[in-house]
């Protein structure tokens, strides 16, 4: 994914860490932000992180993907749907200040409509795989 530095922790699992620091947000925006458009995943600590209370980094697993059909251009789109995301967290950042109360404010009173566009391209996105379970 271009604009961002990737962890994993080796080859023997599905998992990778997404470093945000570079982008100016942090995890805790990023992981409420991605539960408004239907994206799972999870805030989590980078190497030379300070605090794990304001963590750095989103966690993101492959398995639930995979095991519905998701094959490599998939998570290019899923990897752009991430990105728009921050970009759209950014903008909520500007208005709310660096606060957590004060950006899930927004997000909870006037989100703004591209999170809501994006949430929809999401769930169509996705109703095109099989349901876990089935």
């Amino acid at each position: 994914m271009q604009y961002y530095a990737l962890h994993r922790a080796g080859t023997d699992n599905h998992l990778v860490i997404l470093d945000l620091r570079s982008r100016g947000i942090n995890g805790n925006k990023t992981e409420k932000l991605c539960d408004h458009v239907a994206i799972s995943l999870n805030k989590n600590t980078v190497p030379g992180d300070k605090s794990a209370i304001t963590p750095s980094g989103l966690r993101i697993g492959a398995p639930a993907m995979t095991t519905r059909g998701a094959k490599e251009e998939d998570f290019r789109k899923i990897a752009q749907f991430i990105h728009r995301v921050v970009e759209i967290g950014l903008q909520v950042q500007k208005q709310s200040g660096p606060k957590l109360k004060d950006f899930l404010a927004i997000l909870d009173n006037t989100p703004p409509p591209e999170l809501t566009q994006l949430r929809e391209e999401v769930m169509a996105f996705s109703c095109g795989f099989v349901p876990i379970g089935q």
